[in-house]
């Protein structure tokens, strides 16, 4: 955690830059918007993005930060109506397109990879194994607490769901670098 004292015309004022990129803070914070989430939809939305908000406020790198949060949530989300429109994912609100509650969700995700789970960077097969199984398990997890439903059996949904992740979790890793290195560069 880093305190950089700052002057503006009305005086100092202290700013804690990087305090939202310690690990478990990090993690804490986004356990916080799954069970929000997951337990209350939409409803939860104002309290997730003060998360979400907050993450930035105190991030060192708050613009690359939000480059990246935005790229992988965009990739997420893709992935995510892909199982929603082809009836995988069912959502109680029926429709077509997944809840918005599900965008924060993956914000809030998405502020993990350069955080909480930064070690798995450049660990692509330990990602994969990792992700096919905890990925799957949580949209599992979400099933059961009622947040979505699956338009085939729990056991092919698993199947398909670490099939996915085996994919995406090491793709959102090498994204979340590549948007952070090219930023930098920039």
């Amino acid at each position: 955690m880093f305190v950089i004292l700052s002057m503006n015309k009305n005086g100092t004022h202290l700013i804690f830059s990087g305090w939202s990129q310690a690990w478990w803070i990090n993690l804490i914070g986004f356990q916080l918007a799954w069970w929000l989430s997951v337990l209350y939809g939409n409803q939860a939305l104002p309290f997730v993005a003060v998360l979400i908000a907050v993450h930035l406020l105190f991030h060192s790198t708050p613009k690359v930060e939000l480059f990246v949060l935005v790229s992988c949530t965009l990739l997420g989300m893709l992935v995510d109506a892909s199982l929603t429109l082809t009836g995988i994912f069912v959502f109680a609100h029926d429709h077509a397109w997944p809840p918005v509650w599900l965008a924060l969700l993956w914000l809030s995700f998405a502020a993990t990879l350069r955080q909480g789970l930064h070690w798995f960077k450049g660990r692509y097969l330990l990602s994969a194994l990792v992700g096919s199984l905890a990925g799957a398990a949580s949209y599992l997890a979400a099933g059961r607490l009622g947040a979505v439903s699956f338009g085939v059996t729990e056991i092919e949904a698993a199947l398909l769901l670490a099939l996915i992740w085996m994919m995406l979790f090491p793709a959102l890793m090498k994204l979340a670098s590549a948007m952070e290195e090219h930023r930098v560069s920039a």
